[in-house]
């Protein structure tokens, strides 16, 4: 006879003579069966909240379907959306593009009557937008007030989008220096082969 056989009848034999054992055995299963019923009744308010949850917020959303200025105000968002990305610098490659950011800035400096004293680039960052980066420049001017308003007029109503993150006027130095911080986004291009 097999060892498995063996222990399977004398368990048998065990579970007919021993009522502790049967006892015991019953009290695990019903303990065991108490605490599902416990954990299912948890998992059912789980559920009661989350459907309630998901009800108000179909309520509150039902109204809006058949609202029409939606698909207005979608193609009114895309059209910015165009208009602000038309205004993103691009060029065909990171090196171009500083080299014109160089060029205009220190053409409106020219124009604005400001001697440059600094002008850098830094590294390029993420913008969070997709395909956009940010390219940083540190420009540092002789300090007019005329005239530094003048480079702000320039900057502000540039084609291509330009931001003036800040602008410190160092006036302990001599002659006094203003320093700009200004943020372009760009794009490159895409090369055709």
């Amino acid at each position: 006879m097999s060892p498995l056989l063996t222990a399977w009848r004398q368990a048998r034999e065990e579970w007919r003579a021993n009522a502790r054992l049967r006892i015991g055995v019953v009290a695990v299963v019903a303990v065991l069966w108490l605490w599902g019923l416990l954990v299912l009744q948890d998992q059912a308010a789980e559920w009661r909240v989350e459907t309630d949850v998901a009800q108000q917020e179909l309520l509150r959303i039902k109204p809006l379907r058949a609202a029409t200025q939606w698909t207005q105000r979608a193609d009114d968002a895309r059209k910015h959306l165009e208009a602000a990305q038309s205004m993103v610098w691009s060029a065909s490659s990171q090196g171009l593009l500083e080299a014109d950011l160089q060029d205009i800035l220190r053409q409106w400096c020219e124009k604005a009557g400001l001697p440059v004293r600094e002008l850098a680039l830094g590294a390029p960052g993420e913008s969070g937008l997709p395909g956009v980066s940010v390219l940083r420049v540190r420009l540092t001017v002789d300090f007019n007030r005329l005239a530094l308003m003048g480079l702000l007029s320039e900057i502000n109503h540039s084609p291509k989008l330009m931001m003036v993150e800040s602008l410190h006027i160092k006036s302990q130095a001599q002659p006094a220096r203003a320093e700009l911080e200004i943020k372009v986004l760009f794009r490159p291009e895409e090369r055709k082969p």
